[in-house]
Parts: C-alpha cells; structure tokens; sequence
C-alpha cells in the first residue's frame, strides 16, 4: 500500500475463522472460508472476493488470515501484496485482526473508510447485498463518527444468529440528493437505523417474540467505519487489545498479549454511535452444520453425513 488520497475506501476480509463448530469438515489444514459448498466450486473466500472486488479495487483489499493459511488466500488471491496480507500467528478473534488492518491503513490514509467482511457468510441477492453496503459507506462518509453494520429483517425465530434492536428514529444526516456514489451498484435507497442494542443467539422463547415485535434484525455484518473511528472505540471500550499493538514488536509477541475479543462483544455492544443498514438480500451465516446442510440442499451439492455431522462435501 502506499499514500493515497484521504477517504478512499478499503475492504478488510477476515478468513482467519478455525471453524471449529464444521469439525470434522473444517480442518486445521482447510478451514470452513475455504471450503467450497457452492455449485459454482468457487471457496467461500472466493465468493468474498468477488463481491469486495464490485466495491473497491484490488490494490485497496486487505486480508487477515492464519499465517498457516496464506497460501489458501494467494491461490483464490494470487496478485494480492504482502502488505496487503495480514499474517495472524495465532487466532485472537475479531477484534486484534480488526485492530491490525485499522493501524495498517491510518498510515496511509487517516480518513480511510474500512469495511470489515467475514469470508464465510453465504449470499445469493449480489445487487441487494452491495447495494446495502454502499449505503452504509455513504454514510459513514456523511458521519465520519458513525460505526454502522448490516442487518434483515428475520424470517424464523432462529437461535443461531446474533440480533440487532434497531431504534425507529431518524439517523443522523442523510448524503444530499446530489451526492452519488461512485460504486457501480448504489440505489440511493436510505434505511439506516440507530442501533439500540445487540443480542447474542438468543434461546428459542426471545426469537419468537423478536420476530413477533418487528423492531429486531438479525446481525449480518459487514462493519463499515473510519480507521480512526474504530481505533479510538477500541481505545476506550477494550484497552488491553490496543495496548498490546503500542508497542513495536514480532507480531507473534504483540498476539500474545491481546486478549480472545469479538469486535462485537468489544465495541459493537457497548459503543453508542452504532447503526444498522437495513438491508433487503438473503444470508444466511454458515456456522453450523444445519446452516450448512441448508446452503448445500439449495446449492444442488451432495454430501456425506455421519451422526449429524457433514464430514465431506462431494465434487
């Protein structure tokens, strides 16, 4: 990466995942954002990449991933830089790898905008899932202080996936009507929420009355903020993990003195300038072997099963 202009917009991938929950599919060799369960055979982390590369150029993507598993990334992603790949030496959750990227990019742009994306979250409606993102990075440039995320509104009372209260107020202010997005699939639809509260995979009897109340998304992601936005939440709501980064060192040494953190469980939930895209596209998030079952039925792809668990996914 080098200087560029102050605001550009960057694409962080987050394929550093063990997915421990699709053991004994994922493995330690292969985990689940380079399994391939789409009929098309492209990796989870492929399928990413094409949705990031609608966004933003490739010299603007950042990957943080396992430094087992760089190869993984440069065989979907042969011509991204090694700057431009955060070798992680151990796995600490969200919340470092966010922290790494955010520090990376304030060196060359203080106002970078960062969208934050898990490789493993399986999207069918392309055009409605980028659409939702670009409002989001409009936003965030009308409301550089804003820390905004995705979310849809929810067809079951799962208890799989985390939810987002969203607030019926009016959010801030809104891009004048002569301001357009350069990216190629921006609608100029505005439903940005303030978020009220997020709820971790809530039991089945506060699912059904989510879903009864309306006023509940569930949590999709991807995060949209200002490299400096997220660094001073991080700074204020979970210290230990930017104190660890303030002092130069290996990366491995730095890693082992951050803490285990969700960005979500770091700053998502505690910080009070938080807001929801609503979003119109169907995701679901492959975490476990259920979801998992339902995107290989709807992709036409067979599989073996024993005691529940899908131990391979068959050509």
């Amino acid at each position: 990466m080098h200087k560029r202009d102050m605001g550009e917009v960057y694409a962080v991938i987050l394929a550093g995942g063990a997915g421990k929950r699709l053991k004994p599919l994922s493995t330690d060799k292969r985990p689940k954002a380079f399994l391939s369960v789409t009929r098309d055979r492209d990796t989870m982390f492929a399928r990413t990449l094409k949705i990031v590369r609608s966004i933003v150029p490739g010299g603007n993507i950042l990957v943080a991933v396992n430094k087992k598993h760089a190869a993984l990334v440069k065989k979907d992603f042969p011509k991204i830089s090694n700057v431009n790949l955060i070798r992680e030496p151990i796995s600490r959750n969200t919340a470092p790898a966010i922290t790494a990227a955010a520090l990376a990019l304030v060196k060359i742009d203080p106002a970078a905008i960062m969208v934050v994306m898990a490789a493993d979250q399986y999207i069918t409606d392309y055009r409605e899932y980028v659409d939702a993102i670009c409002r989001g990075i409009d936003f965030v440039k009308a409301n550089t202080a804003a820390i905004v995320t995705l979310g849809v509104r929810p067809d079951l009372p799962s208890t799989e996936f985390g939810y987002i209260k969203i607030c019926n107020a009016p959010s801030l202010r809104k891009p004048s009507s002569s301001r357009r997005s350069s990216t190629r699939f921006f609608s100029g639809g505005y439903d940005v929420f303030k978020a009220e509260k997020f709820v971790e995979k809530p039991d089945l009897r506060l699912a059904k009355k989510y879903l009864e109340s309306g006023g509940y998304l569930w949590n999709t992601g991807p995060f949209i903020f200002t490299a400096g936005t997220i660094l001073e939440a991080m700074e204020k709501h979970a210290p230990a993990v930017t104190r660890a980064f303030k002092k130069a060192g290996p990366l491995m040494k730095i890693y082992n003195k951050t803490p285990d953190l969700s960005i979500d469980h770091a700053v998502m939930e505690k910080s009070k300038n938080v807001y929801c895209v609503k979003g119109d596209y169907r995701w679901q998030d492959m975490g476990s072997f259920e979801s998992l079952k339902a995107i290989l039925k709807r992709e036409a792809r067979k599989y073996i099963e024993e005691d529940g668990r899908i131990t391979r996914i068959l050509p």
